[in-house]
């Protein structure tokens, strides 16, 4: 199998000049390393212009969005296994040869998608590991993003597996580190309606390659370092409104047909009321969400009648 690894990027020169080694150690290299950079400067292009890689680097430029350059990359790579990193992750040496093994074994291609592990190490403190255990508890009770068993909740919100779990199937990847066959792209994409930083785009990646008849394998055996870039990231009041347009969007789009979900959609939708209580501009960010939401709904409503 040839193997494509592929990093979408803005405006983050030093923390993708960071992510670059990791890559360039693994065990197993990739045949092509595939950039598709979206940043105000050139710097990038140069940068890989003036280096030495022990494989094909392509760069690409394109118009900000990260589905939009997820898909671009996509349609530029015909090889046989596509591997999507962040621009800030650190991977263990062996992570492509990991993934590459599970690919491999599944000789029937029932498996369209496997995720790695997160590895990050867990705060020290006392006081930030009872705040973590908190909205650990708060986020499962409501049923919103948080750590469970790596599955969608009735909601049709995603959970990330726990940190001592072990590899098995899964229904949600995380963005940072995703791997999938190239052949599940004949029947999915990543949504261009996730506009710029695509809030949420691996939550429906993922329902779309379940969709599509395909499984999700954990594999926790490849790990990585996510060192999550404060640059070019979004505030908090605006995380917290995007947390909620995104996910009514998604939710309409995968789940709405369930009338049953419903009542889990407005009890997470609280959820994020209760999970940013702590945060002024939290609190306000997600009144603005729901308030937009709402909004837009009754346009909808008063143009179809």
């Amino acid at each position: 199998m040839k193997v494509s690894v592929i990093i979408c990027t803005r405006n983050r020169f030093d923390d993708f000049t960071k992510t670059l080694p990791s890559i360039a150690a693994q065990s197993r290299l990739p045949d092509e390393l595939i950039v598709v950079d979206s940043s105000d400067e050139e710097r990038l292009e140069e940068y890989l212009s003036s280096m030495k890689f022990p494989f094909l680097v392509r760069y690409f430029h394109t118009q900000p969005g990260l589905t939009l350059q997820r898909n671009y990359s996509i349609r530029e790579c015909a090889n046989d296994l596509l591997f999507f990193f962040d621009d800030d992750v650190d991977l263990d040496k062996n992570y492509l040869a990991e993934v590459e093994k599970v690919f491999a074994s599944d000789v029937d291609h029932t498996i369209g998608a496997v995720g790695g592990k997160i590895a990050n190490t867990p705060p020290q403190t006392l006081r930030m590991r009872f705040e973590i255990a908190f909205f650990s508890f708060i986020r499962t009770f409501f049923g919103i993003v948080g750590t469970r068993n790596g599955k969608f909740y009735p909601s049709g919100m995603p959970s990330h597996p726990r940190k001592n779990q072990s590899s098995g199937y899964i229904e949600c990847l995380s963005g940072c580190c995703m791997a999938f066959r190239r052949e599940v792209f004949e029947k999915a994409k990543f949504d261009e309606a996730l506009a710029h930083y695509g809030l949420m785009e691996d939550v429906d990646i993922s329902k779309q390659t379940l969709d599509a008849g395909y499984k999700i394998y954990y594999q926790t055996s490849a790990t990585l370092i996510h060192n999550e870039s404060p640059m070019n990231r979004l505030k908090v009041q605006q995380w917290a409104e995007m947390s909620v347009v995104n996910y009514d969007y998604l939710f309409r789009k995968n789940w709405s047909k369930n009338s049953w979900r419903w009542l889990f959609y407005y009890w997470a939708l609280i959820g994020l009321f209760v999970a940013n209580f702590h945060s002024l501009k939290g609190l306000k960010g997600t009144f603005a969400g729901v308030r937009k939401v709402f909004t837009t709904r009754g346009h909808e409503g008063t143009q179809r009648f």
